[in-house]
């Protein structure tokens, strides 16, 4: 009796907390919605997206989104150009190759690199990466966008790394007997079954490290030096959506058109990784076809 009690009030904590959350998101949600309408009375949605001039504090106000919107699109895919192939092989060394006792040891610091916060990325970028890249590239600053895009890469490895190397293992269990069997070497199985086999793996983990990169503020503010410019070359500063909103959001006024053009910024953010992850729900449903 005291089980079925208990299973009960499990039952309905669980219920309960998810729909909280949903709530909670719906709240979140509606509230960005309800704060971005202002700018839209004032700026045509199209200006908005399209404009190349982000001066909000000007006469009159010049809003125009497109050089951020640009910077954050260009931050994640170089982000996820430099993470996945290093992911995809970390991931066959772990998965296929490195002893189990070796295994052992390194998947803990894989998880450590994921759970290390943002700052402590960018100061690093900041300490090692920004002086290298002056030094090595003879640049007058090492703020750029291939900073940026490198530091991200670091942050996302780990999600790649795992959400890959699970789904290999997986794969790899029901090849092993079989190849071993017909006397096909491990590295024909390895390139001929585990690596078409694990795309759907690759996929999910390239939605993880997207949404991250996406998402991240602290890193990247640190490293992109932060003017609002087109990302026309990987040696060019910019400023992400994320670092817009940080670093302005203190000093808009409340209810000002630049406190609501910030938050119309958001939406956008938002929209833009709903539509990158339905992409991507698209193109994992399409391998698994």
């Amino acid at each position: 009796m005291w089980q079925k009690i208990t299973d009960n009030i499990f039952a309905v904590t669980v219920k309960g907390l998810t729909v909280t959350a949903v709530f909670i998101l719906l709240f979140i949600i509606i509230f960005i919605v309800r704060e971005s309408l202002v700018v839209f009375s004032e700026v045509a949605p199209l200006d908005f997206l399209l404009g190349r001039d982000w001066r909000p504090v000007s006469t009159p106000p010049r809003i125009g989104l497109l050089p951020i919107i640009s910077a954050s699109l260009a931050l994640s895919g170089l982000a996820l150009l430099l993470a996945l192939p290093a992911g995809i092989g970390c991931s066959l060394f772990l998965s296929q190759v490195c002893p189990e006792m070796l295994k052992r040891k390194l998947r803990p610091f894989i998880d450590i690199m994921a759970g290390i916060p943002s700052v402590i990325y960018g100061f690093v970028g900041v300490v090692v990466l920004l002086p290298f890249l002056e030094q090595a590239f003879q640049l007058s600053s090492g703020d750029s966008l291939l900073a940026g895009g490198i530091v991200l890469a670091v942050m996302i490895l780990p999600f790649l790394i795992a959400t890959t190397t699970e789904s290999m293992d997986n794969t790899a269990g029901r090849h092993v007997i079989t190849s071993k069997s017909l006397g096909v070497s491990r590295w024909y199985m390895i390139r001929n079954l585990v690596l078409p086999a694990s795309r759907t793996g690759i996929v999910a983990g390239a939605i993880l490290g997207t949404a991250r990169a996406m998402g991240e503020t602290m890193a990247v503010m640190m490293v992109v030096g932060n003017s609002p410019l087109m990302p026309v070359s990987i040696w060019g500063r910019v400023k992400p959506i994320p670092s817009l909103i940080a670093l302005e959001m203190g000093s808009a006024p409340l209810g000002t058109l630049h406190y609501h053009a910030l938050y119309g910024a958001g939406l956008v953010l938002l929209l833009i990784l709903l539509l990158i992850n339905l992409v991507f729900y698209f193109i994992r449903k399409k391998i698994e076809v």
